[in-house]
């Protein structure tokens, strides 16, 4: 079953390019995703009330297209038939018909009082489930060695955090396109994420990048010298 939702993009959520930056387009997702879960249940809230609460492992955005400020789009999202521990989901934006951005990401449920990782038969779901179109999925990538280094620090703060007290993950994208040059005239056409761990407010996150046969990729490392986040990306120039 398929939530869907209209919309106006705001001047504020516009970046130096006068476009939406790719973290406004995982928040209209994300959103689409927990007012998916609300109408057909269990809502996000519901399952917190259970001790249980969806933590994002994966998630591939592709944006084929730009939205610009005042464009009316529509955010939609749905269930992808799932098993074993992994929670699958997909997400698009669209304008008058057109697929402007997209997501496909992979979940765990996890027990927030064990930390033990629960099963799709754990969960007593109505969301319903579709396939993922034209055969786009979550995509699993590997940094090359010897192409990172150290472009900077970010520290976690309010405007990063979530009401967990952790760095949401809609933010991920535009904190690490911070740390890969100028984004002036370019925009990201695909990013693929990989969460490791969560990075708290106030943690000191080591940002480390490089290049190689056309990627960009990103490495975030907590303080303790555990992996935060890795990202594989693609930009494309603007003309």
């Amino acid at each position: 079953m398929i939530w869907k939702g209209k919309f106006t993009l705001g001047t504020a959520e516009t970046d130096i390019n006068d476009i939406a930056s790719p973290s406004v387009f995982l928040r209209y997702m994300q959103d689409a995703a927990n007012r998916q879960m609300a109408e057909f249940g269990p809502s996000y809230e519901s399952l917190l009330g259970e001790g249980k609460s969806f933590l994002i492992s994966r998630v591939s955005l592709r944006i084929p297209s730009v939205l610009r400020a005042h464009d009316e789009f529509e955010s939609s999202s749905h269930a992808v038939p799932s098993k074993g521990a992994s929670f699958e989901r997909y997400c698009r934006i669209s304008r008058d018909g057109e697929t402007v951005a997209e997501s496909a990401a992979v979940w765990a449920l996890v027990d927030v009082k064990s930390g033990s990782i629960l099963r799709v038969r754990d969960v007593d779901s109505d969301y319903g489930a579709e396939p993922f179109p034209d055969g786009f999925s979550p995509e699993r990538f590997r940094i090359p060695d010897g192409i990172l280094t150290n472009v900077g620090e970010h520290v976690v703060g309010y405007a990063d955090a979530d009401h967990n007290g952790h760095m949401n993950n809609a933010k991920y994208p535009d904190i690490l396109c911070s740390f890969v040059g100028s984004m002036k005239n370019r925009r990201v056409h695909k990013m693929d994420l990989r969460f490791v761990t969560e990075a708290p407010i106030g943690e000191k996150l080591s940002v480390f990048a490089g290049e190689s046969d056309g990627f960009t990729y990103v490495r975030t490392v907590r303080q303790d010298g555990r992996v935060n986040a890795e990202a594989r990306i693609t930009f494309w120039e603007l003309k």
